[in-house]
């Protein structure tokens, strides 16, 4: 059994204040230290508090994150990071999910998706990814697209979302169950990390993804012996993969001894790099750190749905963000 709780109560009493800015809730910078608020802080941590129970704002407090959010927001409707991070689409549905935890939508609206908001427009827009070596960082762009049509209603049609789900198909490899075109056939880790991004936005529509049973095979195989699938990103895509695995297995019932033996494994070693005490500053003071703590709770809650409460012990049960809304 992991023991969760010590890690949740520094999360509420140590972290939560090192990143906390001013006297508004809500505004919160991306580093312990970090003199302003940026987007890869007030979104993350909205989705940390609200995976340990602890985003349970007054009206007061609601409108003080909603004008932390106002800040951040250009007159296109994108979502801006101060220091450049990640595809401004990845930003911007990161940040319209987040606001979606506290029951707020973006002022204005998102204007800027005019170029693939007709159902007519979404194979075009994907086909301008790269499917053969970018699946995950494509996603990040690709996946927004479904979070934002999904977030904002007037663009997620029904006849939307039925090309879009069309043009994602067609790029799942049967042998490996992933997104990707001339992949390795045992899969990559790159198809890992995109096919994650999908896989929720499937979930979220009740869209089957298929070969299940495959890409069970396929993450299986490209786990390391240390638990997780690559040293160089030992927290996300531990997460996209466990998620994978998890959902898979569900649908299916393959190999399912196997993946639970993966999924604490991985979980098992996502305690020892992250949330024991030694490690936490190395893992979350940098840069970046809000946004690695957000898959840190990700991946317990994932793993404490799917193996359950005796496996990852917490004083309350926390909730993947992904259960309430799509995307991550």
């Amino acid at each position: 059994m992991i023991d969760g709780r010590e890690f949740v109560e520094w999360i509420a009493t140590e972290y939560e204040p090192s990143v906390h800015i001013g006297t508004g809730a809500g505004h919160y910078t991306r580093q312990p230290g970090e003199p302003s608020i940026d987007l890869y802080g007030v979104a993350d941590m909205a989705c940390v508090l609200f995976t340990i129970g602890e985003l349970r704002p007054n009206d007061e407090q609601r409108e003080e994150w909603a004008a932390a959010f106002r800040a951040l927001q250009g007159p296109d409707g994108l979502f801006v990071e101060q220091v450049p991070t990640h595809h401004p689409l990845h930003s911007t549905a990161f940040t319209m999910a987040a606001m979606e935890l506290l029951g707020l939508r973006p002022i204005p609206p998102p204007t800027f998706a005019t170029e693939w908001s007709e159902p007519s427009a979404v194979g075009p827009a994907l086909d301008r990814l790269d499917w053969r070596s970018a699946v995950y960082s494509g996603s990040h762009e690709g996946a927004a697209m479904g979070a934002i049509a999904t977030l904002q209603p007037t663009i997620g049609t029904a006849a939307w979302f039925d090309a879009y789900f069309t043009s994602l198909d067609a790029r799942l490899d049967p042998t490996t169950g992933m997104h990707g075109v001339d992949k390795p056939a045992a899969g990559d880790t790159d198809q890992i990390g995109g096919s994650f991004h999908y896989a929720f936005l499937y979930d979220w529509h009740h869209r089957l993804m298929a070969h299940p049973e495959a890409r069970i095979d396929a993450i299986l195989g490209l786990q390391r012996d240390d638990g997780v699938w690559a040293d160089d990103n030992p927290l996300w895509l531990t997460l996209d993969a466990v998620y994978l695995l998890a959902r898979a297995v569900e649908r299916s019932g393959h190999r399912r001894p196997d993946v639970e033996a993966a999924v604490r494994r991985a979980v098992l070693a996502v305690e020892e790099r992250a949330v024991q005490p030694s490690r936490r500053d190395a893992a979350f003071g940098w840069y970046l750190g809000a946004h690695s703590l957000t898959a840190a709770v990700s991946i317990l809650a994932e793993g404490q749905r799917f193996l359950g409460q005796q496996a990852i012990c917490t004083d309350r049960p926390l909730r993947l963000v992904l259960d309430r809304r799509p995307f991550i």
